[in-house]
């Protein structure tokens, strides 16, 4: 697995297959590894593009606390430029799906199109539900700092019906460096991308699993409410990440995106 030095902290990538640029931004601590059915697809037609983020595996920590999302966007920036990427195709998932719009908001001449995967575009505290879920956000930041094999029995119970993700989620909390999830999770919580997806132009695929956590499909519907060019997908009997729990539905879906 190559590494980036990107303006100073390593970043360990892989490409896959040739054609147009198809940059995966993985789920929370989940790693490039979650993937692997999104690259054994797509690598035929495209050149895949995944990576380590910055406080995740075999990447670099987190240094300090400010910018922590600027310098993630920038990252996949620097990934592009480094293997000669004018703009790709550019798919996240939860923490990645804000990865990916805020790549967008900052380099949208650089996206041929985004999808956005069980994630949220808009969480400011405008209702009583929006200020709830930010602030069982925030309490719930602190069981990064729960023992590893406590955190991987609690994903394999959560995720009991999908045996993949199950293996690949508590494979990646045994891992976690907890600061730096603290970081991240500190970093992603509070955004708004819809004005700045309103003002472009490419297409957005908006997925979500049924089964995901509360509030996860009312800020997709929100998303596709706020940006009417937004194709949004409901999964069933899926979780997030949606292409762990239901691989071969998600590739379908993103492959006709992909090709539209």
């Amino acid at each position: 697995m190559p590494t980036l030095d990107s303006e100073g902290t390593p970043l360990h990538y892989e490409v896959h297959g040739s054609g147009p640029a198809l940059v995966l931004i993985h789920a929370i601590s989940a790693g490039a590894g979650m993937w692997h059915a999104q690259i054994a697809e797509f690598s035929s037609s495209h050149r895949v593009i995944v990576f380590d983020a910055r406080g995740v595996g075999r990447s670099g920590r987190i240094t300090g606390w400010r910018n922590v999302r600027d310098r993630m966007a920038e990252d996949v920036a620097r990934l592009l430029d480094h293997l000669g990427e004018p703009t790709a195709a550019i798919c996240g998932v939860s923490f990645g799906g804000v990865i990916a719009q805020h790549f967008a908001r900052r380099h949208p001449d650089r996206v041929d199109r985004l999808a956005v995967v069980d994630s949220y575009s808009d969480t400011r505290p405008t209702s009583i539900g929006r200020a709830l879920w930010l602030a069982s956000v925030y309490a719930g930041s602190i069981s990064n700092w729960l023992p590893p094999a406590v955190l991987g029995r609690i994903m394999r119970q959560q995720y009991r019906r999908w045996p993949d993700a199950a293996e690949h989620l508590s494979a990646a909390v045994a891992r976690i460096r907890p600061l730096d999830a603290f970081k991240t999770r500190l970093s992603i919580t509070l955004v708004d991308y819809t004005a700045a997806l309103s003002d472009a132009s490419y297409p957005v695929l908006g997925v979500v699993g049924e089964e995901s956590w509360p509030r996860s499909i009312t800020f997709m519907e929100e998303l596709r409410d706020a940006v009417p060019r937004t194709e949004l997908v409901r999964i069933s009997d899926s979780n997030d990440p949606s292409p762990l729990c239901r691989p071969v539905e998600f590739n379908r879906i993103l492959r006709r995106f992909l090709d539209s």
